[in-house]
């Protein structure tokens, strides 16, 4: 199947799959219950599909967990609601509101990547190169070369300049390639 298709299975489940409805209100009743958590088990709230749980709040919809941050302490604004457990991941959809924190984007993205959900290199789908002739990039690369700059290397691996740029400014593969 398709990138699109398989994001739209990923997101919403098997089409062809019955899907069960929660109860009327029963998200708001666990977010409104995980925001006043005691325990320090983690919360589970997960969509039908098995993903994180999403809740409907003042009309907006988003992730359960900001929806139990925002019913215990109020809207935080641009900040990310992050989770402490799960390797900081929130993976399982956990909302005790004993396991979140508020951080900025970076901070968030730094716990994708200590998750292992970033994914990079050939795990992702639409890798062009391999290990092998991005250590080459990473071992000939010279700024502004004719023979072995950024623009000629592209040339030559055919990819852009700009996928040789990211390569090594770190952006898009790991630095256990090095």
């Amino acid at each position: 199947m398709c990138a699109k298709h398989r994001k739209r299975w990923k997101k919403y489940g098997d089409p062809l799959k019955a899907r069960s409805k929660r109860a009327n209100g029963s998200v708001l009743a666990a977010v409104r219950a995980a925001a006043e958590a005691t325990t320090d088990e983690c919360i589970l709230l997960t969509a039908p599909n098995g993903g994180r749980g999403y809740a409907t709040l003042d009309g907006v919809h988003m992730h359960a967990s900001r929806a139990v941050w925002i019913t215990a302490h109020g809207d935080p604004g641009e900040a990310h609601v992050l989770h402490t457990c799960n390797g900081g991941s929130g993976e399982t959809g956990c909302i005790n509101i004993r396991h979140l924190r508020l951080g900025d984007h970076a901070a968030n993205s730094a716990d994708k990547v200590d998750a292992q959900r970033q994914v990079w290199g050939e795990k992702h789908h639409r890798h062009v190169l391999n290990e092998d002739q991005v250590r080459e990039v990473l071992r000939r690369y010279k700024p502004r070369d004719p023979v072995n700059g950024g623009a000629a290397l592209a040339r030559e691996f055919g990819v852009s300049a700009s996928t040789i740029s990211c390569i090594v400014r770190d952006k898009t593969w790991p630095l256990t390639v090095r």
